[in-house]
């Protein structure tokens, strides 16, 4: 019968210690940040909109996400670096301010923006899909919280892009996308007024805390 030595580094059958959960152990990981992918491509949208140096991305990105995204310099400047040695931007030390290098987008840059409108709008239908299984793992009262925020959200996101965007637009875009918006809004309205209709006939229920 052939022996195994024990004795041996990398012995046949190693002893395993058995790992227990201390109940002490940290929570399973948090739900944060942002789909992959996507800082490497609003970098370079934001400095196609005006030259910025690092910090000023990271402001915008605060700024428009409400403090939702905060990525950190270790994510951004390794971003950069990639963006410039491709030469998709380039930097203006003369421009640059408090001794920060200023990134612009180069010829190659907004023809890489252009070419990447097709890609975005299929990135966007994908991640709007997965909203459903967010809402699925949502509670009662947290859907009923989302429901009514949400809705406030969705409205001054709407506002605020239309009027950021209203000059780069032509007047038949912008007549097209509010007279559609105005339909949206009107087949929302008529299935509110459904749903409350049929409320009307149900016994009231504790409101959701």
């Amino acid at each position: 019968m052939r022996k195994y030595h024990t004795s041996r580094r990398n012995s046949f059958m190693p002893d395993r210690k058995t790992r227990t959960v201390s109940p002490e152990s940290p929570p399973l990981t948090e739900l944060k940040g942002a789909p992959r992918g996507l800082l490497l491509h609003y970098i370079l949208h934001s400095i196609s909109v005006k030259p910025r140096h690092g910090y000023e991305i990271l402001q915008d990105i605060d700024g428009k996400t409400e403090g939702a995204w905060r990525p950190g310099v270790g994510s951004v400047y390794p971003i950069l670096k990639r963006l410039l040695a491709n030469g998709y931007i380039k930097t203006d030390e003369k421009g640059s301010m408090e001794n920060r290098r200023v990134y612009s987008i180069t010829p190659k840059g907004s023809e890489e923006m252009k070419e990447r409108g097709d890609m975005m709008a299929s990135s966007w239908q994908r991640w709007m899909a997965m909203r459903r299984l967010f809402f699925d793992m949502l509670d009662p009262a947290g859907m009923s919280n989302l429901f009514v925020e949400g809705s406030k959200k969705q409205f001054e996101m709407v506002k605020e892009l239309l009027e950021a965007r209203r000059n780069s637009m032509s007047r038949n875009d912008m007549d097209f996308m509010l007279r559609e918006y105005s339909l949206n809004l009107e087949r929302q309205l008529d299935w509110t007024q459904g749903q409350l209709n049929g409320l009307r006939g149900r016994p009231a229920t504790p409101r959701l805390r």
